[in-house]
């Protein structure tokens, strides 16, 4: 009789604790988008049935409803969904993949250019929501190009540094108002 009484008191406690816990299910949706970069549909295929027979689908999700889903219910913030994206961009042959992602109050975004298969510079920008600065390096090659905006009182002030730069050292490009 107290195993039956135990385990309707864990089931009772599971159900209020978990009650209302749909959550982003974040963990399962990373799992599963390492699964959608699998270039070869067959490989592709492969790698899903390994996932099912494994359980690292089943596993994920269960993480993901027991712990994340139900921190996420409780404080309002998933950890495992640190606010990543991923997307690209293409126009006339100019391919840009872009990787956002947000720590803080800095919001970093990485853009790879490519022009068909071929790659051609990247871009990263580090923008800091609190204060409104923001900082971008351009890699070409082996040069790096250092772009910096900050608020000043008439507007903002944009300037660079390297071999990109207008001149060596710091130069003001911009102040827009």
């Amino acid at each position: 009789m107290k195993r039956v009484t135990a385990a309707i008191l864990a089931m009772v406690m599971g159900m209020v604790s978990l009650q209302g816990c749909y959550g982003k299910m974040a963990l399962t949706r990373k799992v599963y988008q390492v699964n959608g970069q699998v270039g070869d549909k067959f490989l592709r295929s492969l790698v899903t049935w390994v996932f099912i027979i494994v359980p690292v689908y089943g596993i994920s999700a269960l993480v993901d409803f027991v712990v994340f889903n139900t921190i996420e219910f409780w404080s309002g913030h998933n950890p495992v969904a640190s606010g990543e994206k991923d997307f690209m961009y293409s126009e006339n042959g100019e391919t840009f993949k872009v990787h956002a992602s947000k720590s803080g109050d800095v919001v970093r975004y990485t853009m790879n250019h490519y022009r068909g298969d071929t790659y051609l510079d990247t871009m990263t920008i580090d923008w800091n929501v609190k204060n409104g600065t923001s900082v971008a390096f351009l890699k070409e090659g082996n040069e790096v190009t250092k772009y910096q905006a900050m608020r000043t009182k008439g507007g903002v002030q944009v300037t660079s540094s390297g071999p990109g730069a207008v001149s060596r050292g710091q130069q003001a490009l911009a102040l827009y108002q």
